[in-house]
């Protein structure tokens, strides 16, 4: 995305223009980088692997696992 950002100090710029430089990097991934860790980690619901329901594929994959098992390790 193309965007104009006006009123940056020009100390500022030319500090983040070297930084990027030096890193290898462009100025736009230079800002990202600087906004997001401004903007902090974005909140995510933890889950747990208690909330995952378990699933019934039926009585012919009973001994599925064992017969992968088998198969991989015999």
């Amino acid at each position: 995305m193309d965007t104009t950002i006006r009123n940056i100090d020009p100390f500022v710029y030319t500090k983040l223009k070297t930084k990027a430089a030096q890193d290898g990097i462009t100025i736009g991934e230079a800002v990202t980088k600087a906004i997001s860790e401004w903007l902090g980690p974005a909140t995510k619901k933890k889950r747990s692997i208690i909330d995952i329901k378990p699933e019934h594929f039926g009585t012919q994959y009973r001994n599925l696992s064992e017969e992968i098992d088998e198969v991989l390790y015999k």
